[in-house]
């Protein structure tokens, strides 16, 4: 079974992901600056919460996953809220690719990076972000879970490589069994984006 077809399964079933807590909501607007007028990108969005999370503080939202039972129940969640969009959409096969470069202000990554072809992914993350655009990663840490559950996590390599990536700014915020990383881009254009 593939990826997709195990999540579109677990979606299907009705099941969801991790519940965005408080906590979550409270670092968002408490770092980020005031979404109205700016553009947000949630890649692997799920049934939409963190996305529309970001719509509540102002951002125009796009969410974005590659389960169509998830983007399915977005929609249908969150049908009433001009500036809140759902596509289908698979980060490890080129989907990236489809969005216009320098769109967006906000890219997150909510409990995903550790789920796909990270430096593609990022690479990818630095083409669309806007000139001093931000990257917002939060995940848990793979060396924290049981035994056997140590995909779900980034792992220290992983953290090194994504703190490297050229930002200008990096700071982190451990909030509970999770670490948010809020990566700062140039404040201009990347010539890969040009």
């Amino acid at each position: 079974m593939s990826a997709a077809d195990h999540w579109n399964d677990h979606y299907q079933q009705g099941k969801g992901f991790r519940p965005v807590t408080e906590p979550e909501v409270g670092l968002l607007a408490e770092h980020l600056s005031p979404g109205t007028g700016r553009r947000a990108l949630d890649l692997g969005c799920g049934t939409g919460e963190y996305a529309a999370a970001l719509h509540d503080l102002g951002f125009t939202t796009t969410g974005v996953d590659f389960s169509h039972a998830a983007v399915a129940t977005a929609q249908a969640r969150h049908h009433d809220r001009d500036g809140l969009d759902f596509r289908l959409l698979d980060v490890d096969r080129g989907g990236l690719d489809l969005l216009p470069a320098a769109e967006f202000d906000l890219i997150t990554c909510r409990l995903f990076l550790a789920f796909v072809d990270l430096v593609p992914t990022l690479a990818g993350t630095r083409r669309l972000l806007a000139p001093g655009g931000r990257l917002l990663v939060t995940t848990p840490l793979a060396e924290r879970q049981q035994a056997g559950r140590e995909s779900i996590g980034l792992r220290p390599a992983d953290l090194d490589l994504l703190r490297s990536f050229s930002w200008t700014a990096v700071a982190e915020y451990p909030l509970d069994d999770l670490l948010c990383l809020l990566l700062t881009a140039h404040t201009t254009l990347d010539r890969t984006t040009r």
